[in-house]
């Protein structure tokens, strides 16, 4: 257990890191892909409702402290989602490479457009078209480009983590 909440921390650390730093050089369309979510949204694909609504409440509330405006509000919606993805993550064949694509894809979407719709009811911003085909649609594709390199490596992670901790809780 406490090698997986120390794997956790560590990816959600060097996910902050990548987003605050590196990520900022690879704009493209002046669009940065949103590795919080896609790290999220791939450990609810691979794990069960109750650690991916929390990596979902963590990874969230980490965005509110790098790029939102009030804290609390990527953190819920994102929640929301991941918690969503876990319920049906039994369900999904973990293997195809497009089935994290499609889930990244839509949760991204998802995401903002919740995150979008409550800056519009608490700010009023107006101007729905170009939001969604500036901002929110590149994002989620870039995000779920961004997924097929990132999904390997946690699947492959916990697959690790999972063999260490039958191994050592049957000694």
């Amino acid at each position: 257990m406490r090698r997986r909440i120390l794997m956790l921390t560590l990816l959600v650390y060097a996910a902050c890191l990548f987003q605050s730093t590196v990520f900022g050089y690879i704009e493209i369309l002046r669009i940065r892909p949103n590795l919080l979510i896609v790290l999220a949204v791939t450990i609810a694909l691979v794990r069960g409702n109750m650690e991916a609504a929390f990596m979902g409440l963590v990874c969230g509330l980490a965005m509110d402290t790098l790029i939102g405006r009030a804290l609390g509000w990527y953190g819920m919606c994102l929640f929301l989602v991941c918690y969503a993805i876990g319920m049906v993550n039994s369900k999904l064949y973990k293997e195809n490479p497009l089935i994290p694509v499609f889930f990244v894809f839509v949760s991204s979407l998802t995401v903002e457009l919740m995150y979008y719709f409550i800056n519009f009811f608490l700010k009023g911003y107006q101007d729905f078209g170009f939001v969604i085909t500036s901002i929110i649609l590149p994002e989620s594709f870039y995000n779920a480009v961004l997924t097929l390199f990132i999904y390997p490596f946690v699947l492959h992670l916990y697959k690790k983590l999972d063999k260490y901790d039958f191994v050592h809780t049957r000694l």
